[in-house]
């Protein structure tokens, strides 16, 4: 059980990272690289893919059965959550899965549930 929430919260911090390059970065690899670098002082972008990064990395380690990944999984979470909801983002319910907030906090509910259900 332990596994599937890993993988539900891998793909959760996996969608949040692919919304957030592909809304401030863009998906095309001619000018990743620039746009990526124009976007590294901007904290809209900033925290979202930290967030992710560290979503997914804990999901990943999770999954593997390593400890510790649950909580490296709320960091995140609470990175993307905590900094959506400081810039007053509206919870729309017809597009909630691109709402930066229901998906932070998405993750932290997986994050959590990842640890409560302990390894075996």
């Amino acid at each position: 059980m332990r596994r599937i929430a890993a993988l539900l919260l891998i793909a959760t911090s996996g969608w949040l990272l692919y919304q957030t390059m592909g809304h401030f970065v863009g998906l095309s690899p001619s000018a990743l690289y620039e746009n990526f670098a124009r976007e590294l002082g901007n904290p809209a972008f900033l925290l979202p893919a930290l967030g992710g990064t560290l979503g997914l990395a804990g999901g990943l380690i999770a999954f593997f059965g390593g400890p510790g990944g649950a909580a490296i999984a709320m960091i995140g979470g609470i990175a993307v959550a905590g900094f959506a909801l400081t810039l007053d983002q509206s919870f729309e319910i017809s597009r909630i899965w691109e709402n930066e907030a229901a998906v932070g906090i998405t993750i932290l509910v997986l994050a959590g549930l990842t640890a409560l259900l302990g390894r075996n």
